[in-house]
């Protein structure tokens, strides 16, 4: 599955290849058009579906992105002959939405428009055990979340985890006028909510462990990720949804070395970067290196929320602490709100009209949206 580790990982090989020269050198690997194939996601035994994205890596000596990798036919093999083809619902991402079957041992065949064959080898779709408990405890500079959990049957101990997490936002001023369409009116029933508003994001960081050492197949406590409290995050109400998915030991060894890479680079000492054995061979020409691993899971998850009167007596930021308000009035005051500052009111609550002064403050201080969301997500308590 592509993450933004992997990229690292690929700007390490760059930096690695020209960070030592003395005099400005472009080797031939930055400017070669070499574009690999890139394969991001796994086959997903649950009731979700499973979703494969495609994309194409770029010459080194571009602004490193991707490309996504349209108009390919992807299909999912099982080994008792059963096919199953993928749709393509956006350029470059693939959806299947048949179940597949835990235990079965399935391979993924890509073919691009440009007529190049990929093959995976067969990996067995594993079940993945429901996580025990997600938890929390405070530190002195945050809250470190950890994942418990066991297989009873001792199929699983090789495991991974990822995360996305959201945490609610206010403005620091509610507004009861509004600049719309070149004009100052009042807030009215058609006016967006700009007060609260939440803002969600995602592991950017590789998070493996085993219990393969261990007598029984337990993962206890293990951390996950440590929330600041020196950012907004925990100001209000902070929410974390877990996802655990349970590996072979290859993709163990896979993902381990990929964290590897992308996290202790830096000095002579650390684990120098080096080309990834992936599951995903080019059949066409077998000399072409694909990016990506192939797993076959199902996904359990577990979600939960840490309120503000919950943790120790913290100073946490709200985000607004530098927002001021100052008295604008006259033919300015238009020219203040197109020029990045918002409405809030009337001094004392005059009413309003043209060329009245306005209190106003810089956008962000005003309007949540210009920092998160203000569509309330559906699991928000």
């Amino acid at each position: 599955m592509m993450t933004s580790p992997l990229k690292r990982y690929l700007i390490g090989l760059l930096i690695l290849a020209v960070g030592s020269c003395i005099e400005p050198y472009r080797p031939p690997a930055i400017t070669a058009p070499n574009s690999y194939l890139v394969v991001d996601g796994f086959l997903n035994g649950g009731p979700e579906g499973t979703s494969i994205k495609l994309s194409r890596t770029r010459n080194l000596s571009e602004v490193f992105s991707l490309s996504p990798e349209g108009k390919a036919v992807i299909q999912v093999e099982s080994e008792r002959a059963n096919i199953l083809r993928f749709t393509e619902t956006a350029a470059g991402t693939y959806t299947l939405n048949t179940p597949l079957t835990i235990g079965e041992n399935y391979r993924l065949r890509i073919r691009t428009a440009g007529g190049k064959e990929y093959l995976s080898d067969y990996v067995p779709l594993k079940r993945t055990p429901a996580i025990d408990s997600v938890s929390w405890t405070p530190r002195n500079n945050g809250v470190q979340i950890e994942v418990t959990s066991h297989d009873p049957e001792s199929k699983t101990r090789y495991y991974r985890w990822d995360y996305q997490d959201t945490y609610e936002l206010r403005s620091a001023y509610d507004y009861r006028i509004e600049f719309r369409n070149d004009e100052f009116v009042y807030r009215d029933q058609n006016s967006p909510e700009t007060y609260r508003c939440w803002k969600s994001g995602s592991s950017t960081t590789i998070n493996v462990a085993s219990s393969a050492k261990l007598s029984q197949d337990v993962i206890f406590k293990h951390p996950i990720l440590l929330v600041s409290n020196n950012t907004p995050q925990l100001y209000i109400k902070y929410s974390i949804l877990v996802k655990q998915y349970a590996l072979t030991r290859e993709a163990f060894e896979y993902w381990d070395n990929l964290r590897k890479s992308t996290e202790q680079l830096g000095s002579l000492f650390d684990p120098q970067p080096s080309q990834l054995a992936s599951n995903i061979h080019a059949v066409t020409d077998p000399t072409e290196p694909v990016v990506g691993y192939l797993s076959a899971n199902t996904v359990s998850e577990k979600r939960i929320f840490i309120n503000r009167n919950e943790l120790p007596g913290w100073r946490i930021p709200s985000g607004n602490e530098q927002c001021t308000i100052d008295t604008i009035q006259g033919k300015d005051t238009k020219d203040y709100a197109k020029g990045g500052y918002a409405p809030i009111g009337t001094i004392e609550d005059m009413p309003y009209f043209p060329g009245s002064p306005l209190l106003m403050a810089f956008r962000p201080c005003v309007d949540c949206r210009m920092k998160g969301s203000n569509v309330r997500p559906s699991f928000w308590q």
